[in-house]
């Protein structure tokens, strides 16, 4: 019974130990930043949503993208894509731009701190990482 016993004992610690990983790594994407929502549409005419950080660089913005994710593959096909910031929903042509760009990596780092150091430390490869860049369309004109 005694085994019982510090079995359970060390998995509640491993699951308790991942719940807070978990927590906190929410906790530093989300809480408090300036997150946007992504909408691309896939093959089929549904659309996708995705939470992104976003950085501006004067007229144009910037997301950190992965070569791998269904969104970024959309881009290829679809470059017109909506996102919607601060309550405001906006078309904008999206391309990719592969290779390195030390200017977003320091946009990122300034606007998100230390958030951004854990994420690139436990989710970036650095491989599959495209950044994408937004250029805002101009809207359509009511008559």
């Amino acid at each position: 019974m005694p085994r019982v016993k510090r079995a359970l004992k060390i998995a509640g610690l491993v699951v308790g130990l991942g719940l807070a990983y978990l927590l906190g790594h929410c906790a530093l994407i989300e809480f408090g930043r300036d997150v946007i929502v992504l909408h691309t549409q896939n093959e089929d005419g549904s659309w996708i949503s995705t939470r992104l950080w976003i950085a501006d660089d004067g007229q144009v913005s910037w997301l950190h993208g992965d070569s791998r994710s269904r969104w970024e593959r959309n881009l290829a096909v679809r470059p017109v894509v909506q996102v919607t910031r601060a309550g405001e929903t906006h078309r904008y042509r999206a391309t990719p731009v592969p290779g390195p760009h030390p200017k977003l990596d320091a946009l990122l780092r300034e606007k998100y701190g230390i958030a951004d150091v854990w994420v690139r430390f436990v989710a970036s490869d650095g491989e599959h990482t495209t950044p994408v860049r937004l250029e805002r369309m101009e809207e359509p004109r009511t008559p």
